[in-house]
């Protein structure tokens, strides 16, 4: 192929560098055809079981429980697409229940009644007894009404702190083998350190039943407090006040909801918000008992209500006249969860913070562990977990913008480009992130550096120097070599391209760039001095500081975090 017809023109648009400026000019893309478009996906059941140690060193496992279950239920609410949710709770270890059972009782079976599970939770009280781990988890695979959807998600967390497989009479990886063979993934929770000697016994459980493994501080709450708690605990009782009982059970029922915010109110304001949230979802929904949500079920006809089974004060009015009070009940409704979500997005992004600021201590806590494997086990099963947001601690972007306009000066140490790692991630725009693994890896890039010594960035031992930046420049890996001018040739002449196992790639379209740049390493907000950024081919930064995918690989570095040339 004859290069010149298409280089020539590149040549006379570039500058003496054989540069175009960045952001780079690039073809509009057509919009997706309707066709491609994928349709909403029906929702999903997850089954989720929790199996706690109430022996008596346990109140701090159950107060972590019952702080975090909220948090726990928000996280699975934001997966796609959204769950049916069902909870269940089994408790061991106590003297008080029936020695015959092996100290197990199930509090409940599979229920999608949070408040019931609150209830019951709040309910728990220790009493030292011997707790037997195969017990409890062979209890809860034959007694509870797991879900006989192929597609369900079912996990069940078993915590507590004792030897996991001291159950003289059920060996607990057959149990846990037989959990897997019915899909259900068992998860444990071992109170105490994971270099104790007794907690490989809980690896192996949770190893034999494709489930994972934690170690926790059982006395460390984690309970971050935020300033928009108390609105949030405000919401929660103004939500109250739209819900219509009916029914037998009704009243109770909304009584208990009353009951629930007020146990979640006495552990903390943190709990109160939480639940809040949880009740503004999705997940939290009550047609048993409320006709707003009950008016959301296709075949629930309201003219079947008895008027005796409705509040005294809605018995008088006419059919349509009830009708009006709920949609009225629905539209306040509505408008509450909008303040709820906008209050609760903010309060996630303020706890996401300082969770970072903690993220040195030795132990887990109940909630981290928690929800690690039930997003890890959630995406590995079909559901797309949403990515947290990406930092963008705004002190921090003027040095990415500065190093996006400058780095065209510094020294390229890539001779030619170079093929990234898999690994290496460029985020999408902020709050918007890149949805596809495949997004992130394969790119070709040059590598552009402040400071260079003797031709080399990187001399073993030696840290880098403050001041110092590095600048990846991306590019879209196509394979072949090129056949017409690409967004690459517009900034280098003659284009980019590689060889690797005897393939030909060159670059095609603009990734963005990757930006790491040194301050003092006890700088607040950075990664031993480092701060994380990229900028998109647009010119826009989309992050800027600890950016945890960024951290995730380079702190594997060996040299400052800095890899070299890879």
């Amino acid at each position: 192929m004859n290069p010149l017809p298409y280089l020539l023109p590149a040549l006379a648009a570039t500058t003496l560098l054989g540069q175009a400026p960045w952001p780079l000019t690039l073809p509009k893309q057509p919009p997706l055809p309707t066709a491609t478009l994928t349709p909403v996906a029906a929702p999903r059941p997850i089954d989720l079981v929790l199996c706690l140690d109430i022996s008596g060193s346990m109140d701090g496992l159950i107060d972590s429980a019952r702080q975090h279950l909220w948090s726990v239920v928000n996280d699975l609410a934001r997966l796609t697409p959204t769950p049916t949710l069902r909870v269940a709770l089994l408790s061991y270890g106590c003297n008080d229940h029936p020695k015959q059972r092996g100290w197990v009782k199930v509090e409940t079976d599979l229920t999608t009644d949070l408040d019931l599970v609150s209830q019951l939770l709040f309910a728990l009280q220790t009493n030292g007894g011997d707790e037997y781990v195969a017990r409890v988890v062979d209890t809860a695979l034959q007694e509870l009404q797991w879900s006989q959807d192929k597609n369900a998600l079912q996990l069940l967390f078993v915590a507590g702190n004792e030897p996991a497989t001291q159950d003289p009479e059920l060996d607990a990886m057959a149990v846990a083998r037989a959990a897997i063979a019915r899909g259900i993934v068992v998860d444990t929770i071992y109170c105490g350190g994971a270099a104790d000697p007794i907690a490989d016994g809980w690896r192996q459980v949770a190893l034999a039943a494709d489930g994972k493994f934690a170690s926790i501080d059982h006395g460390d709450q984690a309970v971050i407090v935020t300033p928009f708690d108390e609105q949030l605990a405000a919401l929660s009782t103004q939500l109250n006040g739209t819900y219509v009982y009916y029914g037998s059970a009704g009243a109770a029922a909304w009584a208990n909801q009353t009951a629930q915010d007020g146990n979640a109110r006495h552990l903390n304001v943190a709990a109160a918000a939480t639940r809040c949230q949880t009740k503004a979802g999705d997940l939290y929904s009550n047609p048993a008992w409320d006709l707003v949500d009950a008016l959301k079920q296709p075949d629930f006809d309201l003219s079947k209500v008895k008027k005796e089974d409705l509040p005294e004060a809605l018995r008088t009015l006419t059919p349509e006249q009830l009708r009006a009070h709920i949609d009225t009940q629905t539209k306040k409704r509505a408008d509450l969860q909008k303040q709820v979500s906008e209050l609760g997005q903010q309060r996630d992004a303020f706890v996401i913070e300082q969770r970072k600021q903690a993220s040195e201590r030795g132990h887990g806590v109940f909630e981290d562990a928690m929800l690690q494997s039930v997003r890890e086990q959630a995406a590995s099963r079909g559901f797309r977990v949403p990515e947290p947001p990406v930092e963008r601690v705004e002190a921090f972007v003027p040095l990415i913008e500065a190093a996006a306009r400058d780095y065209q000066g510094f020294v390229r140490v890539t001779g030619e480009p170079k093929r990234a790692p898999t690994d290496c991630r460029i985020p999408g725009p902020f709050a918007r992130l890149s949805k596809a693994e495949q997004q992130h890896g394969g790119k070709l890039y040059l590598l552009y550096v402040r400071q260079v010594v003797d031709g080399d960035y990187v001399k073993p031992g030696q840290p880098a120097d403050v001041g110092q930046t590095l600048v990846k420049e991306a590019w879209q890996q196509v394979q072949g070599k090129p056949t017409g001018p690409t967004a690459a040739s517009a900034r280098y002449p003659f284009g980019l391209t590689m060889q690797e196992a005897g393939a030909d790639y060159h670059a095609g379209d603009a990734y963005g760039l990757f930006v790491m740049h040194k301050l003092a390493a006890d700088t607040p907000g950075t990664d031993q001095g480092w701060v994380y950024g990229s900028v998109d081919a647009q010119g826009r930064v989309t992050a800027a500081g600890r950016i945890a995918s960024c951290m995730r690989c380079h702190q594997d570095a060996d040299e400052d975090r800095r890899f070299g040339l890879r």
